[in-house]
């Protein structure tokens, strides 16, 4: 549009002035119109520049929010496998105190026969030890309310023997596993005050925070999974509350 106005104004011209101004007119022409040719060049490489510094903006954007949900990704990952260990760790301990209880009701069901006996017949197992042993059977297929009543009629008859703090933990454990985490801390809490050696004092503590957790008091669950560790270091129940403080994002030396 512009060179043909242009020209349109140099053959208006022609009539008007001489040869030597009209070829100074096409000289002036053309180089306002290489000007105009290079502003609108220039114009649209400005526009260009304008839409790459747009585009380089929204893939920056897409690049920083596709790298924010990579590492939420991974955290979520990492807490998921460290509750699996926990999990995991926690059933292999279970196990261990499994096999050792089962090894010493062999032991006790079968004694060994005085020097001297021949083969005289193995005497009949004492009370206690049935009626724990029944209890615990109880538990493990699942009849937590049949355990309960066991074990705390054994609590009752025979509070003094060495299984007596083990029967307040599987109270506690069966109450958990009915997941009335109330009753579970207070028979753990129970076991800690009343049996402070017993080989479970340890377990009970860590169910107890767990119990905690469970009901939603973050506070005191911390606090007894701390104790597990500052009162039982080394034990694969301090191992377990170590990764559940860490799962929570708790730092403990």
């Amino acid at each position: 549009m512009t060179k043909i106005l242009l020209a349109s104004l140099a053959a208006f011209a022609v009539g008007c002035v001489s040869g030597g101004d009209i070829q100074l007119l096409h000289r002036e022409i053309t180089d306002v119109s290489r000007q105009v040719d290079n502003l609108a060049q220039k114009s649209l490489s400005k526009e260009q520049l304008q839409a790459m510094n747009q585009k380089l903006s929204e893939q920056n954007a897409q690049l920083l929010k596709a790298n924010a949900d990579t590492q939420a990704e991974l955290r979520q990952l990492r807490e998921q496998m460290q509750a699996l260990q926990a999990t995991i760790e926690s059933a292999s301990q279970r196990l261990g105190a499994v096999s050792s209880e089962l090894a010493a009701t062999r032991v006790t069901l079968n004694p060994a026969p005085p020097a001297g006996a021949g083969t005289a017949a193995p005497s009949k197992p004492a009370e206690p030890t049935q009626l724990y042993n029944s209890s615990y059977e109880d538990y493990m297929r699942g009849n937590f309310d049949l355990a309960i009543q066991g074990f705390n009629e054994y609590l009752t008859r025979y509070p003094s023997t060495d299984l007596a703090g083990n029967a307040l933990y599987w109270v506690g454990e069966c109450y958990y596993s009915k997941r009335q985490f109330k009753e579970a801390i207070d028979s753990f809490s129970k076991l800690l005050n009343t049996y402070k050696a017993s080989d479970k004092a340890a377990a009970a503590l860590l169910k107890k925070g767990l119990a905690y957790l469970e009901l939603g008091d973050r506070s005191q669950a911390v606090i007894n999974l701390q104790y597990v560790l500052y009162e039982h270091p080394g034990t694969k129940e301090a191992e377990l509350a170590r990764g559940k403080l860490a799962a929570l994002g708790v730092k403990v030396r």
